[in-house]
């Protein structure tokens, strides 16, 4: 499973995302990647970028958290996905390496944490009066459904 996949753009829908990755949809075995995955980018996004006002980029100094994937500097959105990848698990790891660019990035990676932003960034109307994970279950089909 270390074959690099085709990049996936940030915007592409969870049901898009994991046939990128060849996961099966509806699976359990893929509900359990798919949070592994999700919790690994939440852990790194709370203890490296949320309320960071010193990571944004000079257009969003003076905005006020919470912070979209695209206020943050590349350079800080690109330190957090190493990051990410440096402490993977050995069940991560395998997903992580699919999504490496010759040009060092890492899509898969770089989709989850977008997600995980755009989630906590207040834009999504339907999920902020559910709770946080709840986005994970609107309008995907996909069948990953949030650990009982």
């Amino acid at each position: 499973m270390t074959t690099a996949t085709t990049p996936l753009i940030r915007s592409a829908t969870k049901r898009q995302f994991l046939i990128q990755l060849g996961l099966e949809l509806n699976s359990d075995r893929t509900s359990h990647t798919y949070w592994l995955l999700k919790d690994e980018a939440i852990r790194a996004y709370e203890a490296q970028l949320q309320g960071r006002r010193d990571l944004l980029r000079p257009e969003y100094a003076n905005q006020d958290p919470p912070y979209a994937a695209a206020h943050f500097t590349a350079a800080a959105f690109s330190a957090v996905v190493r990051s990410i990848y440096a402490s993977s698990t050995s069940e991560t790891r395998p997903y992580y390496n699919r999504g490496r660019t010759s040009q060092g990035d890492n899509w898969v990676i770089s989709w989850m944490l977008y997600h995980v932003c755009r989630y906590r960034d207040g834009r999504n109307i339907r999920a902020r009066s559910r709770e946080f994970h709840a986005d994970d279950d609107l309008d995907d089909n996909s069948g990953c459904k949030m650990p009982g």
